[in-house]
């Protein structure tokens, strides 16, 4: 189900546009403590606003925290406001993991409004050539640069989209060879597909390949299932069995790729291989083919995990995590209890590299980190304006680094990130909403990290 605007009886501040600022008091002064986005709305705390700096409009207090500018074209009271009613459908739908559909720009342009033949023409030099190709791939033949895009057309139809203020648009009109797309719904228009996409332009559908939802998840412990426990990476992996004469020899069907089994606990050394033995029918696996989560010693306040010792825990929030790149996994704890396991991709330079920044040779930073950001949805470009269109789940914790959902890859395991410390979108709606902190208020996009109203949790990574 698409988006919908909440109407519960509550007086509420209703979002027109992207970043809508919320800031700390009734003015611009200072900086922003979090940001809602077209098509949320957030409760108020008072009706009645305040005129002051910086807003046309007033200023209304929201809950739990900060003010809004409602000046009825960035954001609104009114849930009935033709802007709101009109945008709010394409909204991303971050009730999903997947809070929009993904797929790979092939240079595709980006028109602010659904384009005529003649600027299509004027804008895209192979216009002409790529939709002769088109064709050809809907009679069947099989053209190489088409693999992997959907040439498929929609059924006839009009999206009731408004006029737009221009401030909901970035003004990027051109996404890069292998840049990504994030986008809500697809219209038919001059015998061709466009894309709506997350900031409401359009895009050549035939500029696109889509990309397969990534479903990867990783494991609740105590619930699904308690560790020791393997994860399989890059490629499914054997398993093995003891023979009536005491020897391991590799078994029928094995473990998936992205599968996971939990361990006993005992090993066996056969050779230069160590063997881990499985909770799967008393069946094996080579250590070497297993991405194994280790256990911490101690928490992060000083604590030896499994007991009350040490320095006494904070009072909140009690959750902390440890990842460790080249290991390709992650654990989150409550308290002393490690209570979710996964797999993630951490940069393909792998650790720091001496003293050169990471962000230069795409390391992922060591060390102990708050998380000092959250935000829904993001767009990140990196060199050479290689654009990542509204990423999901973002998680800052140090500079540019973020852990964050990918779903242009399902590498789960092993280096792929340019730095950033990646999860699935599963993965990171849960981290997201349900375990880190700080919070994300009902109704906010974002939130920045105040160390004067609440804690962070703590983000160890480790080589």
């Amino acid at each position: 189900m698409p988006p919908a605007i909440v109407v519960d009886g509550r007086p509420r501040v209703y979002s027109l546009s992207r970043n809508i600022w919320i800031r700390p008091t009734a003015s611009d002064e200072g900086s922003w403590i979090g940001f809602a986005w077209f098509g949320s709305s957030v409760p108020l705390k008072e009706t009645e606003g305040r005129k002051a700096r910086g807003c046309l409009g007033r200023w209304y207090a929201i809950e739990p925290r900060g003010y809004i500018c409602v000046d009825d074209v960035r954001a609104t009271l009114d849930p009935e406001h033709p802007t709101l009613v009109g945008i709010t459908p394409y909204a991303p739908n971050t009730g999903r993991p997947w809070p929009h559909r993904y797929g790979e720009s092939i240079d595709a342009r980006r028109y602010v409004e659904l384009p005529t033949e003649r600027k299509q023409r004027a804008d895209e030099g192979y216009y002409r050539p790529h939709l002769a190709l088109v064709e050809r791939a809907r009679s069947g033949e099989v053209i190489e640069s088409l693999l992997g895009i959907d040439i498929s057309l929609p059924e006839p139809g009009e999206l009731m989209i408004p006029l737009l203020p221009r401030h909901l648009q970035t003004d990027r009109d051109r996404l890069q060879g292998r840049s990504t797309v994030a986008w809500s719904r697809e219209q038919l228009h001059t015998g061709r597909s466009f894309l709506l996409t997350a900031d409401l332009k359009w895009v050549p559908k035939d500029r696109v390949k889509t990309y397969p939802p990534v479903t990867f998840k990783g494991v609740r412990l105590g619930r699904e299932a308690q560790l020791p426990l393997a994860f399989f990476r890059g490629k499914d992996r054997p398993s093995y069995r003891r023979t009536a004469s005491g020897e391991l020899v590799q078994q029928g069907a094995g473990f998936a790729r992205l599968g996971w089994v939990e361990l006993t606990g005992r090993s066996e050394r056969v050779g230069e291989d160590n063997f881990l033995e499985t909770r799967q029918d008393g069946s094996f696996v080579r250590e070497s083919d297993a991405v194994i989560p280790r256990v911490a010693e101690k928490t992060p306040w000083g604590a030896a995990l499994g007991s009350a010792e040490g320095e006494p825990a904070p009072q909140r929030p009690r959750t902390w995590m440890e990842a460790s790149i080249l290991g390709g996994w992650l654990l989150a704890y409550e308290e002393h209890t490690p209570v979710f396991a996964t797999l993630i991709a951490a940069g393909r330079g792998g650790p720091p590299q001496g003293d050169i920044e990471p962000i230069e040779t795409a390391s992922t930073p060591i060390g102990r980190f708050k998380i000092t950001g959250k935000f829904a949805t993001a767009t990140m470009v990196a060199p050479n304006d290689l654009t990542h269109s509204d990423v999901p789940w973002a998680q800052n914790f140090s500079g540019p680094h973020a852990l964050h959902s990918a779903y242009w890859h399902d590498r789960w395991g092993e280096l792929k990130s340019g730095g950033c410390l990646n999860v699935s979108p599963i993965d990171g709606r849960y981290l997201f909403y349900e375990f880190t902190w700080p919070r994300v208020p009902e109704g906010w996009h974002g939130v920045r990290w105040d160390p004067d109203f609440e804690p962070a949790t703590t983000l160890i990574v480790r080589r």
